[in-house]
């Protein structure tokens, strides 16, 4: 009967060793043999298998340490005891991923002229929002950018864009609000874009109100008829004469905490130093400041006057922290 060998290497072929026997046919042989061979390579190739499986297996093992590894090195969790046991993976504290993205965008806002939105691209967490609205010939992408320099990464700045100022040239790029009504409308409309686009980083809860001049004049109406979402004013240049004790005590009534007037000019800067104490005996917590020489504008010295004046506005109010 023939005698058979062994596969010979996982990288070659098996071989067969037929050994020469008189006591069979020569057709019995030729069967025997190819059956052998088939029997032989099946059997090889179970092996090969094998081979591969646990090849695999130890490399899976390896490429799970070596991820197990690297974040042990990057602090995430021990995997690997010193007795070799698997530790359950601890989830850090403050890994969250930061918002990121650029920090003055455009939004798109239903039925109405893209806004400007100050974004606080480093929070963790969620943010606050300040709805920032311009004057009369102006743009939206100036007040946030200065406010963007105050407020920093603290709460998102909303700078509803308004319409083209009428009269002045496409090419000057200058925009108004139409009415107080229309305005409210955009400020609505550009809420729910900004809360729609940036979700869970935006916070809930109340809305810190800045107004300069023609923005100020047309925001007083909408703060004072809503002090427990805008508890927290800033006027500048506009919208003092909106103010009175009676308006102050109904706005701290209805939840209204904070007032800020602000002002560039003498004649403002005279007219807000004798309201602001009769508000605060009046029970709304009201600052006044600004430099009589820096002219209608909300730049420069008058926004320093803010900026000074932000860790007060914003105290009581956790979303605001750094």
């Amino acid at each position: 009967m023939a005698g058979l060998g062994i596969c010979q290497s996982a990288s070659r072929a098996p071989r067969l060793i037929v050994m020469p026997s008189m006591m069979r046919p020569r057709a019995v042989r030729v069967l025997l043999t190819t059956a052998l061979i088939s029997a032989l390579g099946a059997a090889c190739a179970r092996s090969e298998t094998n081979r591969e499986l646990r090849l695999g297996s130890t490399s899976a093992e390896r490429s799970q340490t070596n991820e197990a590894s690297s974040a042990n090195r990057e602090g995430w969790a021990d995997s690997v005891s010193g007795s070799g046991n698997p530790q359950p993976v601890l989830e850090p504290e403050n890994v969250a991923n930061s918002l990121g993205g650029e920090p003055l965008v455009a939004l798109q806002v239903a039925g109405f002229q893209p806004a400007i939105v100050s974004v606080p691209i480093s929070t963790t967490r969620p943010r606050p929002i300040v709805v920032a609205l311009h004057g009369n010939y102006d743009r939206p992408e100036w007040q946030c950018g200065v406010w963007k320099e105050v407020v920093r990464e603290r709460a998102f700045v909303l700078c509803p864009r308004g319409v083209p100022r009428r009269g002045a040239p496409a090419a000057a790029d200058r925009w108004e609000y139409s009415s107080a009504r229309a305005m409210k409308s955009e400020v609505e409309a550009s809420l729910a874009a900004l809360r729609l686009r940036f979700a869970e980083f935006v916070a809930e809860g109340p809305l810190l109100f800045i107004g300069f001049s023609l923005g100020a004049g047309y925001g007083a109406p909408l703060v004072q008829a809503a002090p427990e979402l805008y508890p927290r004013a800033v006027f500048i240049e506009g919208g003092a004469s909106a103010w009175s004790v009676g308006t102050a005590k109904r706005f701290a009534k209805g939840g209204g905490k904070k007032l800020l007037l602000a002002c560039g000019q003498a004649g403002c800067l005279g007219q807000v130093k004798q309201l602001g104490p009769a508000l605060t005996r009046a029970g709304l917590d009201t600052r006044v400041g600004g430099n009589a020489s820096a002219g209608h504008t909300y730049d420069g010295p008058v926004a320093q006057v803010v900026s000074d004046n932000w860790d007060w506005l914003t105290a009581d109010d956790a979303r605001f922290a750094p």
